[in-house]
């Protein structure tokens, strides 16, 4: 497609282009839509987003992450977003920051899947096991419009379940408090913080 083509090509269109093209396994084609979408004075979030995630699928990590912090300026309530970000950093060993990501996500209210997982994934960097276990259950349950999130978050809960007796033993007791910020440094269990494949996103819409 030339130059003059992408012209005529609205937002919209050029994110659609782009998850055809993701669809049928040209990632090089959807690469090139979402990155001219960006690039326009009228870039959107879900634009960044999506580009953030195929720079993920690349392992592009920091390319990947960048976009998505670029979601976030574009529109701070983009929880998916939100949560993605934290996410990838969560899992690039980067606990810290994950933690600063994730917090606002309790705003959504404890009925959002969103706020459940991101409250999973507070309990998984204190290795408070059993709360996070129950904090990914509640957030499937509530999440009925992005199954392939379901699906990554399963994958927690399976390594989470695949612990040694003694490392869950060890693990923090079990609180029914909302996750809060730790005075302490969370400290991710190396067996669990593992890089965990970032989901599908559902036609990069807003959560």
């Amino acid at each position: 497609m030339t130059a003059a083509s992408f012209s005529t090509l609205d937002q919209s269109e050029l994110i659609h282009l782009a998850l055809e093209a993701d669809r049928l396994g040209n990632s090089g084609a959807s690469l090139t839509y979402l990155k001219e979408a960006v690039a326009r004075p009228d870039a959107t979030a879900p634009a960044h987003l999506l580009l953030g995630a195929g720079y993920a699928q690349l392992q592009m990590y920091d390319r990947a992450a960048a976009e998505m912090e670029s979601a976030l300026a574009v529109d701070p309530s983009f929880a998916i977003a939100r949560f993605q970000l934290g996410l990838l950093q969560l899992t690039s060993g980067d606990a810290e920051r994950a933690m600063s990501t994730l917090l606002p996500l309790q705003e959504l209210g404890e009925q959002h899947a969103l706020n459940q997982f991101g409250s999973g994934l507070i309990h998984l960097m204190r290795n408070e096991f059993a709360d996070t276990l129950a904090c990914m259950s509640k957030g499937m349950a509530l999440n009925t419009d992005n199954p392939a999130l379901n699906t990554d978050m399963q994958l927690i809960v399976d390594k989470v379940n695949a612990l040694p007796p003694e490392a869950l033993a060890a693990a923090a007791p079990a609180e029914s408090a909302p996750a809060e910020a730790a005075d302490t440094p969370p400290v991710p269990d190396d067996q669990v913080a593992n890089p965990i494949f970032l989901s599908a996103y559902t036609s990069g819409g807003k959560q």
